[in-house]
């Protein structure tokens, strides 16, 4: 499996720390749920979209909430309607957090917002295109 790191385009700060990646099939989309433990992403086709979306579990990474806080509307959560709820350090919107009642929890990156850089056999990070 693939291990990478994710990076803001507009300022390229980091967003987050190493990631391995997990297969589609091993997500949880059980309600109230984390859908992958911490530390993990997985590719997902969303078929309504008809586009691959970055999922990663919800961990501490280096984003920040929106300031707009109708963007985290929901009822115990993130319901992940209303547009990108996280920004990088600088605040560049980049993903949305997932996290209401009767949702799996995770983060979904906004895939032209942000690099993604994959570890090389030299241990050195290289970016790629999913």
């Amino acid at each position: 499996m693939r291990t990478i790191k994710i990076y803001c385009k507009e300022c390229e700060v980091e967003l987050t720390n190493e990631l391995i990646e997990i297969s589609e099939s091993d997500l949880c989309w059980e309600d109230r749920e984390d859908i992958m433990p911490e530390n993990n992403f997985s590719i997902v086709f969303e078929t309504q979209i008809k586009e691959k979306s970055l999922f990663v579990s919800i961990d501490d990474y280096n984003l920040k909430d929106h300031l707009d806080s109708s963007r985290f509307q929901g009822c115990c959560g993130s319901a992940g309607c209303k547009g990108l709820n996280k920004v990088c350090l600088n605040g560049h919107e980049v993903a949305t957090e997932i996290s209401d009642c009767w949702t799996s929890h995770y983060i979904k990156f906004d895939s032209n917002s942000i690099i993604v850089k994959q570890k090389n056999e030299n241990n050195s990070f290289e970016e790629i295109h999913f």
